[in-house]
Order: structure tokens, then sequence, then C-alpha cells
């Protein structure tokens, strides 16, 4: 596995290298993607990813910048939204190699400002509170989750909320801090053992391509 983080400024690689690729969240901006280097680099290579087949998992920025790649739009709102609204999983996700194994109503930490407009052909597989796509798919190979399903304990409670900046999002969203940290806590846990079998079920389907 190789790890690519935009604040080292690493060069990626190209599609041909590699049998899948996961994008995490971050708090540059989808709808300024051409504006930083680093991100515009990674719409091009999920752009070639998409051409190629090879399997992308896109979680919260990481979601955007795929639609984005698929020609899709990325759209401010103009407030910040953190939460743990319920995850609806539509009937159209059973079966699903990647998604299709998720609960059909789950608490799931959302925690953006920008939503995604799908492009032609994308398929919402699960929708959740506000507005913008919550789970998709686009094409055969290319799954986005807005929610973060790929948080734990230390890296949400112990780190995020740690942070000053992270945590003025949070009180910004309407929330009080400590309320927030102790239901993240408490829900954290459910979400975790959802997505556990997600990640392993992307791990399969990016080894078959590999």
């Amino acid at each position: 596995m190789t790890d690519r983080n935009a604040a080292a400024s690493q060069a990626l690689p190209g599609s041909g290298e590699i049998s899948g690729i996961v994008s995490l969240g971050g708090r540059q901006s989808a709808v300024r993607a051409d504006e930083d280097p680093f991100i515009a680099a990674e719409v091009r290579l999920l752009r070639a990813a998409l051409a190629d087949g090879v399997p992308v998992l896109g979680i919260c920025l990481g979601a955007q910048l795929l639609a984005v790649a698929a020609g899709g739009e990325v759209v401010n709102t103009g407030r910040m939204y953190a939460g743990w609204p319920d995850l609806v999983v539509s009937p159209a996700a059973a079966g699903d190699p990647v998604f299709g194994g998720l609960p059909p109503r789950l608490p799931v930490l959302k925690w953006h400002e920008d939503v995604i407009e799908l492009p032609d052909g994308g398929q919402v597989l699960g929708t959740s509170e506000g507005p913008g796509a919550a789970l998709f798919r686009i094409g055969s190979s290319a799954w986005g989750s807005q929610p973060h399903l790929e948080l734990t304990p230390q890296m949400l409670v112990d780190g995020w909320l740690a942070d000053a900046t992270e945590a003025a999002d949070v009180v910004a969203a309407g929330h009080d801090l400590d309320e927030f940290r102790a239901r993240s806590r408490e829900l954290l846990v459910g979400q975790m053992a959802a997505a556990e079998p997600m990640f392993e079920a992307f791990g399969r389907v990016a080894a078959r391509h590999g």
C-alpha cells in the first residue's frame, strides 16, 4: 500500500501502477480543485482510474473529487454541516460489491460544506439529511461516500475534536463541543462495525483488479 499526502506535496502514481485508490478527506475544496496543484493532480488520477477501470473509493472530499473527475459538480452551501444523521441505504445497493453489506439505516458522521451533484449515469445508493449524494457509484468500479466512514475514536475524538480549527467547525454547526464529543464516542462504535466489512470488500475488489 502506498500513501500520498497533500501536505507533503508527494507525487502521485499513474493509474497503471496501482490496484486501487482510497481517496480520503481534507480541508481543501473540490469546488476550487484546479487551484491546488495536488488536488488537481488527484482529479486527473481519478479521471484516469475511471477510464482504466481501476477501483476507486472516495470518502468526503475524496468522494467529491471523484464526482468532479467523472463530470459531476460540487457546490458550496455557504455553511458548515457537522452531525450524525441517519444514512438510509437504497434497495439498489443490494448486491453491490462494496456498499451491499451496509445496514439499511445507520447513524454516520457527516462533516462538510460542499455537496455532490452526480454526473449522468451516477447512481445514488444512499441518502441522508440535507442536499447532495451520500453514497453513490459511478460505472462498475468507483464508489463514493460523503459520510466519514473511515473514522475511529482516535482519529475523531482524540484528533479532530482536540484541534481548535476542527472543533470550531462543530461549534459553527450549532453543537456543544462536549456533547458532540460524547455522542461521537457512542455512535462511532456502530459506524465502525458497519464500515469495516465495507473496506474489506473494497480491498477484495482492488485485489481482483491487481
